[in-house]
Parts: structure tokens; sequence; C-alpha cells
């Protein structure tokens, strides 16, 4: 009895504590339960909110309209982006050039809009952009209602010929008292890195066709070669005679004049005054005074993206056009992010977006927008196809926007109609390749060797360990050549020529689109505005007659960029993207066929 009692009591003990535990592990569970349920009602709560305040932008419930646009060049332009209003409340804020010019062409025939106010920031518009937003404003202008342009500066110490290009639509341009106008002109700046990969022991072994296919130049060359030289002068001379011309078209100068004054720049505000570049010298608010005097009422502006919510531009017409977007440097598979590139076109997304076009009974018309350097031939060639076959069912036109060069060329060649800004970069019909040889860069540099264990006489063909002997030159100089006869057989049956009619007008030479229009690389001079009209009366439509759009692919929201594969984009930001780009870029495991000519102007 007294050892059973013995043995009883410990474990009475035990099975208490072992209650006493679970009660406390049950309460700690219950406390951890309602923490969790707290976080995520608050999560919850503060989702509703931004849904809340996403609906609530352009809603117009609280805003009264406004009598003058007013458009504020503060965040990028782009082609396409989402407009979903979650977007614009959580991601990078963007104006779309497609809405800025309906928003403006909409306004000039808007009784309730008196006038146009132009903010210019520092602006990233390409060439192409910069003309057709110009041409809206001059549209604008035409019509007998005022415009107005303000800046803070136009860039300090120099580098604001870009934008103040762009005010010098408006009729009146007026600058904050301590700003400059830095009309300095136009320059092109090309790395060479050759010597920087001699010092390291890379060798650079590309191939090239032809002579203008410059691409490669800045790791090949230590200076521009002539036909590189040719090249650029021509471009940049058409360039600077649009600038000239137009910022004498908008301050009544002569060209001459315009001339001697970008020379004589960069200018402070009170000479610049003086010299009738800009009409007066305003703060913000001496600036909103002159508004206010002119709309004749407090408060006047009316947001170009509250505008456009009102508006809802495309959305209505007897005729249905889809834009396809494509945009970006070409590459196989999805479209997407690339850290050295930027925004990349997939094939499999454009041929997708265009097959979806051509079989959808709903749309008249196809407009292909292109804005691209190039890329891929392989992906550029899969997309050329699809161009073909949509154009044999539908209307089919090509907008060239800031660059189809290329392979952005390649896509476009064989459209029926194609239209280009007058500085549109276009053409360079050629192709590179090849590979740097890194071998002696890891070994002797940095004590690291690549030893390689091979079956097949060209199994090391690709690889950056091996340069080419004279027998991996012919493989090569093979395949660059059968690329370039296609590219040319191809460009000239889309363009109507012969083979020995286009040639002289391919080696891989950029043009600019008056250039190219004058060679018949393009059929017309003209913008998306220009093109979605034409695409609107081949589809049986009348001039002038209103139509929806479309817009294919359709734009990732912010939530589906995140969750996808352009998370980086998202997160990193872009001075991580050109840390990616530039490790990429070292470390390119392999060569590729490149229809590509990054190596592009840029108004500064």
């Amino acid at each position: 009895m007294a050892g059973t009692g013995r043995a009883v009591i410990p474990a009475r003990r035990h099975e208490r504590r072992a209650r006493e535990k679970r009660r406390e592990t049950g309460t700690m569970t219950r406390a951890a339960r309602w923490a969790i349920a707290l976080v995520l009602l608050f999560v919850l709560a503060s989702f509703a909110t931004l849904l809340i305040a996403a609906w609530s932008l352009g809603s117009g419930i609280s805003f009264h309209h406004g009598n003058v646009l007013a458009v504020r060049l503060d965040r990028p332009v782009v082609e396409t982006a989402p407009r979903d209003r979650l977007s614009r409340l959580l991601g990078e804020e963007t104006l779309v050039l497609r809405d800025l010019v309906a928003a403006i062409d909409a306004a000039r025939e808007d009784d309730r809009i008196d006038g146009l106010y132009l903010e210019v920031d520092d602006t990233s518009l390409g060439w192409a952009q910069g003309e057709e937003l110009r041409a809206a404003i001059t549209r604008f202008r035409k019509s007998g209602k005022w415009t107005v342009a303000w800046a803070e500066t136009f860039g300090e110490m120099g580098g604001g010929t870009g934008a103040y290009w762009l005010a010098s639509a408006c009729r009146e341009v007026y600058l904050a008292p301590p700003g400059d106008v830095g009309l300095t002109g136009l320059r092109v700046e090309t790395p060479f890195i050759r010597g920087l990969l001699d010092k390291l022991g890379i060798v650079p072994q590309f191939g090239q066709r032809k002579e203008y296919k410059n691409a490669v130049n800045t790791y090949t060359e230590t200076d521009y070669t002539r036909p590189h030289r040719e090249a650029l002068e021509a471009l940049l001379d058409v360039l600077y005679g649009e600038l000239v011309d137009g910022i004498a078209a908008g301050r009544e100068l002569t060209p001459e004049r315009v001339r001697e004054l970008i020379d004589g720049g960069p200018w402070t505000g009170d000479e610049a005054k003086e010299h009738g570049l800009v009409d007066d010298l305003l703060y913000r608010d001496q600036l909103m005074d002159l508004l206010e005097k002119k709309a004749g009422r407090d408060d006047p502006l009316e947001p170009v993206d509250r505008y456009l919510d009102r508006r809802e531009p495309f959305s209505s017409g007897r005729k249905k056009l889809a834009v396809v977007y494509a945009v970006g440097a070409i590459q196989r598979g999805e479209s997407g992010a690339d850290p050295l590139y930027g925004r990349t076109m997939g094939s499999d997304t454009i041929v997708r977006a265009l097959r979806k076009a051509r079989e959808d009974d709903s749309v008249d018309a196809v407009v292909l927008r292109v804005d691209s350097p190039g890329g891929s031939y392989v992906a550029s060639d899969l997309i050329r196809r699809e161009v073909v076959r949509t154009a044999k069912e539908k209307p089919l036109l090509v907008s060239m926007g800031n660059y189809a060069a290329s392979g952005g060329y390649f896509i476009s060649m064989q459209g029926p109609s194609i239209l280009a800004d007058r500085t549109t970069i276009t053409g360079s019909i050629g192709v590179f390749g090849g590979k740097f040889v890194t071998r002696d860069f890891w070994e002797k540099k940095l004590g690291i060797r690549f030893p390689g264990i091979q079956r097949g006489r060209h199994a090391d063909l690709m690889s950056t360990q091996e340069p080419w002997d004279e027998e991996g030159w012919a493989k090569m100089n093979s395949l660059l050549d059968r690329i370039y006869d296609d590219f040319v057989t191809k460009a000239a049956k889309g363009r109507g020529m012969t083979y020995d009619e286009l040639e002289p007008l391919a080696h891989g030479r950029v043009w600019a689109g008056k250039d190219a229009h004058a060679r018949k690389l393009v059929d017309e001079i003209g913008g998306l505005r220009e093109a979605l009209d034409r695409a609107c009366v081949e589809a049986g439509g009348e001039p002038g007659e209103g139509y929806r759009v479309e817009v294919l692919p359709r734009p990732k929201s912010f939530l589906e960029r995140l969750l996808s594969r352009d998370r980086d984009e998202v997160l990193l930001g872009p001075e991580g993207r050109r840390a990616l780009a530039l490790v990429r870029l070292l470390t390119r495991p392999a060569p590729e066929a490149l229809l590509l000519d990054p190596d592009l102007p840029r108004v500064r």
C-alpha cells in the first residue's frame, strides 16, 4: 500500500503539471492567434484604404472642372502603362504618350477648356515622343486658344536643350528668376572601352554586317571609324535641324538667329529674356496669378490625369482598333524587364497579341506601335512572320516611335504601310555577333582557370575561354552572312524593291525618319495619332470619326508585376538594375546573333 501511494503521488503531480502546461500553451496559442488576427485586420484595413484612395483618384466627386488643361512633365513619358488606379497609387507614376496627345487634342475641341499650361521638369522624352507632343501642342495653339509653358530651369549650367525645345511649342514661355536656359545644342558621346578590355586581358571577337553596324565598335575600337562618324553626323544633322526649326517657329525667330543663340548658350534668365527665348521671369505664385487672370477664375487648372479620367479617350466609336505595343529590346519568350536593356518585348508575348487581334472579330484594324532598338534575330523573325499573317486578314499599319532600328525595323519592314516621325531612328539593316574571350583575365589577373573537356570538334565555339581560330571565324561569318542576306531580302520584299536596290541602304546604317522616308524605307511621316486615324479609315470609317482602342498586350498591373518575374524591376529601381546590367555584360557566357543598335543619341 505504501509503495502504491508513493507511486501515485508523483503520477498525479505529473498529470497536474501537464494540464497546467497545456493551459499555458493554449493561452499562448490564443494570444498568438489574436495577434495574427489583429495584424491581418490591419493589413486588410490598410488595403481597403488604398483601394478607396485609388478609387477616389479621378472619380471627380470632390473636384470641380478647371478650364485650363495642366500638363506637368515631372514623370517618365512611356508608350504604354497600366491605368488601373492601384498601379497609379502604388507603382511608378508615368505618363502615357498616347493619352497625353489624346488629352491635348480633346481639350482643343472642348469648349470648357480655354488654355493649355505646360510645366516642364527634367523630361525623359525621346526625340519622336517630343516631336509628337510638340505637334499636339501646335495643333492646340493654332486653334486660337492660349498656351503657356513654365519651368523652374531649363537645365542648370547647361543640359536643357530638349526641355526648352518642347516648351517652345507654346506661344508663351516663362522661367523662374533663378533658372537658366541651358540651350547648348546636341552632342553624341560614345563610350569606347577597348583600352580597358586590353588592360584586363579581355579580347573582343565580333563580326558585323556591314561597315555601318557600329554597335560593336564600343568594344572593338578606341575611336569612331569613318562609317561610324559619317552615320552619326548625318543623323545629328537631321535632329539639329528639327531642333532649330522647332524653336524658330515657336519663338518667331529666324533659324539663323536660333543657331546663334544655341552657340551662345547657356543663358541666364535675364539674358534669355533679353534675347527673346522667354517672355518673362516669374516665380510659381506669380505664374499662378497670371494663369488665373488669363482663365478669369481662381484655381483654374485641370490636371491632365483628372481630365483623362473624365474623358476616357478611345472608348467610343463604330470602329475598334487594336494597338499592339512592340516596345523594348527583342528577346525570345515572354516580355519582361532586362537589367541591361530595360523593358523587353518577348516574341511569344507579341505573337500572341497579334494573333489575338487577328482572330478577334470585333477588331477592325491593327496598329503595330514599334519602339525598339532591336535584339534577337530569331525572335525578330518570329514577330515579323505574325505581322505578315495579320496583314493578310485585316488592315495593318506600323507606327514607329523613338526607335525602330535593326530588329525594330525587321519586325516593321513588311507592314503594308509604315509611318515614322521625322526624328524616328530607324533602319540599321545589319547584324553582329561575337563573344569576349576572358581566359587571360581570369587566369593572369585573378588566378582562376577554366580547363575544359569536350566531345565534338566545335564544342568550344561559343566558349569565352577559347578564341576563334580560322575555322571558328569562318563559321561565325557564315552565320552573319546568312542573317544579313535574309534581312535584306525580306526588307526588299516588304518595301517593293529588288535586293540590289535596297542593299545599298542597308549596311547596318541608321537613318532619321526624314531620311528613311526619302529613301522609301518608310511610307509616310506621322505619329501614332496619324496612324490610328489612317487605320480607322482603312477599316471603313470616316475621316475624323472616333474609334475605340484596345491595347495589346494588356499592361500588367502593379500587383501582377510584383508577383511575376518583373518584380526585380519593381523592387530594385533604376540604380539596382544598372548595377546588375554591368555584371551581366561582363559575365555573359555565350555570343548571340543580334539585330541591335543601342548607340543612339539623346536630347540633353
